[in-house]
C-alpha cells in the first residue's frame, strides 16, 4: 500500500464503549416503545457483531490512488454489513435504524433506494478521476469519505442497468473499506428473479452473499397493520381534508414536474390533491417524484381503480411514490372505494405493492402525521 496514513482518533473506540443494537432494542422493549418479536430478538446478535467491526481502529491511506479505510491492527473483515430481508412491515428498517443509532462515528448515512440511484447518475456523469484511476473505484472513494456506513433502505433491483452498476459500485465500497447494510423485502436469490438477462446481475448477488451477513425476518406481526387506522385510507370524499389542511377550495390546475405538466385537483399551500390515474399512469419517473417530494408538505391521492397484470407500470410508480414519501415522512392520505390491499392483488409487482401498502398503512397511523 502506497501514500500517507492519517489515523482518526474518532475511530478508536470499542464495542466496549458503544451502546449495541441489541440494548438499544432492550431499552425501547423496557420503555414500552415495541413489543417482543422473537425472530427481531434472534437477529441481534449479528448486528452487534456488525457494530463491533466498525468500531475496530481504522485510518485513511491511498490505494491505487484513491482514499481509502484501512484497519490499523489487522486485515480487513471478511464480512461488510448485513442484509435483512422479509415481509412488509416486519421491523428490518427499525433495526438497521438501531445499526445506524448505535455506531458513533459522524461519517455515516441512510439512504433510500431511489434517491441514492438518482445521486449515483449525477455522480458519474460529473465524476472526473485521475488517469488511470477506475472511475467506479473514483466515485466508491468518495462515498467512503462520507460514510463508512452506508445503510440502504428498501433495497431492489428493477432494471438490469442497475443491477450491473450496483454490483461495480458495491464491490469499490468493499475496497474502500465501507460497511454496508441494507433492507430488502427480497432475498438475495430473488433479487431482479424473472428479469431479462439476469444473468448479468448474478455476479452481484454472489457478491453479497459473500460479503454480507444474510439475516432474514420470517413470518410474523406486520408491525405497521397493527398500528394502522384503516379508515383514514380509504374514505371517498378528500375534499374537507384538503380544505382543512390548506385553507382555501380545492381548484384543478395543472403542476409542472420538471418538465411534465401534471393535472392536480387541488394545491395550496403545499398540500397537493392529486388523482391517482394523473399521477401514476402518466409518463413520471423516480426523478420526477422526488421534485414533487421537495414542493410537499403533504400529498392527498384519490381514485385509486383496481389494477390489473397489464397496469404494472402505473402501479410501480404509486409504489416508488410512496417509498419516497415514507423515506421523508411526508404526510399521505390515500383514497379509494376499494380496499388498498385489493387494487394490485395479482402478477409480479403484487409484493412491491403490498408494501406500499403497508407503509400507507403507517403514514395513516394516529398521531404518526399531522393530518388529523
Amino acid at each position: 500500500m502506497n501514500g500517507e496514513s492519517v489515523p482518526v482518533a474518532s475511530h478508536m473506540a470499542t464495542a466496549a464503549t458503544v451502546t449495541l443494537p441489541s440494548r438499544l432494542w432492550q431499552h425501547s422493549l423496557a420503555a414500552a416503545k415495541i413489543e417482543r418479536d422473537p425472530v427481531q430478538e434472534q437477529t441481534l446478535p449479528l448486528l452487534d457483531q456488525v457494530v463491533s467491526l466498525l468500531m475496530r481502529p481504522v485510518h485513511r491511506t491511498v490505494w491505487r490512488g484513491v482514499a481509502v479505510w484501512r484497519g490499523l491492527l489487522e486485515s480487513q473483515p471478511t464480512m461488510r454489513g448485513v442484509y435483512l430481508h422479509g415481509d412488509v412491515g416486519r421491523g428490518k428498517s427499525y433495526l438497521m435504524q438501531l445499526v445506524f443509532d448505535a455506531v458513533p462515528i459522524q461519517e455515516k448515512r441512510r439512504v433510500h433506494f431511489h434517491p441514492f440511484m438518482e445521486e449515483l447518475h449525477q455522480r458519474l456523469h460529473q465524476a472526473e478521476p485521475p488517469a488511470n484511476v477506475d472511475l467506479m473505484l473514483f466515485i466508491a472513494s468518495q462515498l467512503a469519505a462520507e460514510a463508512r456506513l452506508l445503510c440502504f433502505d428498501e433495497f431492489y433491483i428493477t432494471t438490469i442497468a442497475d443491477g450491473v452498476l450496483l454490483g461495480r459500485l458495491l464491490e469499490s465500497l468493499f475496497l474502500c473499506g465501507v460497511t454496508v447494510c441494507a433492507t430488502s423485502n427480497w432475498a438475495p436469490d430473488e433479487l431482479f428473479q424473472g428479469g431479462y438477462n439476469r444473468g448479468s446481475v448474478l455476479p452481484f448477488i454472489a457478491l453479497i452473499k459473500k460479503r454480507i451477513l444474510i439475516c432474514e425476518l420470517t413470518q410474523g406481526k406486520d408491525w405497521r397493520r397493527q398500528a394502522a387506522v384503516r379508515s383514514g385510507c380509504t374514505l371517498l370524499d378528500p375534499a374537507p381534508l384538503f380544505a382543512r389542511l390548506s385553507q382555501s377550495s380545492a381548484r384543478p390546475s395543472t403542476l409542472l414536474l420538471r418538465q411534465t405538466s401534471v393535472p392536480v385537483l387541488g394545491c395550496a399551500e403545499g398540500i397537493f390533491w392529486f388523482d391517482f390515474v394523473a399521477l401514476c399512469s402518466s409518463m413520471l419517473g423516480r426523478a420526477d417524484y422526488i421534485f414533487l417530494c421537495k414542493q410537499a408538505k403533504a400529498l392527498i391521492i384519490s381514485g385509486l381503480p383496481r389494477l390489473t397484470c397489464d397496469d404494472a407500470d402505473t402501479a410501480m410508480r404509486f409504489v416508488v411514490l410512496v417509498d419516497l414519501l415514507y423515506e421523508q415522512r411526508i404526510p399521505l392520505r390515500v383514497y379509494s372505494a376499494i380496499p388498498l390491499e385489493e387494487v394490485c392483488h395479482s402478477g409480479e409487482i403484487a409484493f412491491a405493492w403490498r408494501r406500499a401498502v403497508s407503509r400507507v398503512h403507517e403514514l395513516c397511523r394516529t398521531g404518526a402525521i399531522p393530518l388529523e
